[in-house]
């Protein structure tokens, strides 16, 4: 059975109408292409729809009976057109996104306020995690989008630059570097190191060793979390290496973030995808609004 949707129309329409004219009229057609729509219905059925008279089209018992199927049908495809044009126009749909956690409470915090502002009927579901788990995230499909620091992707997941992020010394308050404008490369010599696990420390020892052979790290605390990183650096326990949007809680923590120079620091952050797979508009319009950059850290 080749039953189509333009036949189940007709169908409906001339049932409400009881006119092949009047129907022709609402659908825009001619009356002999509905005529034709509702004859080939029939041929398809095997059933007589119509008892067609002289000056009266009525309903056989049949299309009684099939009269409520064919209007359920119609209006199963009127919302699932509505519902296409709500997530087109973004009156409906969800936005998965993931970013450091951090990141999260932050920046992303902020670019995502803007969002609900202007698309307030989506639904949004962010999960804030380690820098290292975003790939794996948007990889299992637990995120369309993610946002982080430079990872490694393999052939499944893509990434889009998004920013630069400058990298500051964390230290305590009443740390002797505290009072400093800006550190040097070779002030870090000697420090206790507060690191977090991330591909991030191996890459900041790498840089310390191009700056000069003989400064290292000497680790005393190694945490899971940036957030901890930083408690424990106002705790005195040594200094971090912490992107620029932490200096929100440089209060809350009772940490300085210092500049560095001769080079200054900076990390390449990305936005993550699954590859060959279409993003929701939602995710595309917030993707839009991150390349935007307003107030970016």
């Amino acid at each position: 059975m080749n039953l189509s949707l333009r036949q189940i129309r007709a169908f409906s329409m001339v049932a409400r109408t009881g006119s092949f004219t009047l129907a022709a009229r609402q659908l825009h057609l001619t009356q002999s292409a509905v005529s034709m729509l509702v004859q080939q219905a029939e041929d398809e059925l095997g059933l007589k729809l119509f008892d067609r008279a002289r000056h009266a089209v009525t309903l056989t018992e049949a299309g009684h009976q099939l009269l409520p199927l064919a209007r359920r049908m119609l209006e199963d495809l009127r919302q699932i057109e509505q519902g296409a044009t709500d997530l087109r126009t973004l009156r409906s749909g969800v936005l998965r996104v993931v970013a450091p956690q951090l990141l999260a409470c932050t920046w992303v915090a902020d670019v995502l306020a803007r969002f609900e502002q202007a698309y307030p009927t989506i639904g949004l579901h962010i999960t804030d995690a380690k820098a290292d788990d975003i790939v794996g995230t948007v990889r299992r499909g637990d995120a369309e989008l993610g946002i982080g620091p430079e990872r490694s992707t393999g052939d499944d997941v893509g990434r889009s630059f998004l920013m630069h992020v400058p990298m500051r010394l964390a230290c305590a308050a009443n740390h002797p570097l505290a009072a400093r404008k800006t550190v040097g490369w070779s002030d870090l010599r000697d420090q206790r190191w507060v690191l977090y696990r991330s591909d991030f420390s191996r890459y900041l020892e790498q840089r310390l060793h191009e700056q000069d052979a003989s400064l290292s790290m000497q680790t005393v605390v190694e945490v899971e979390y940036l957030t901890t990183a930083m408690a424990m650096v106002g705790k005195g326990s040594g200094v971090a290496m912490v992107p620029d949007y932490a200096r929100t809680f440089e209060t809350n923590f009772g940490v300085r973030l210092l500049p560095l120079r001769n080079p200054a620091l900076q990390r390449e952050f990305f936005i993550y995808q699954r590859r060959a797979l279409a993003l929701s508009p939602a995710a595309e319009a917030f993707a839009r609004m991150l390349q935007q950059k307003p107030g970016k850290p």
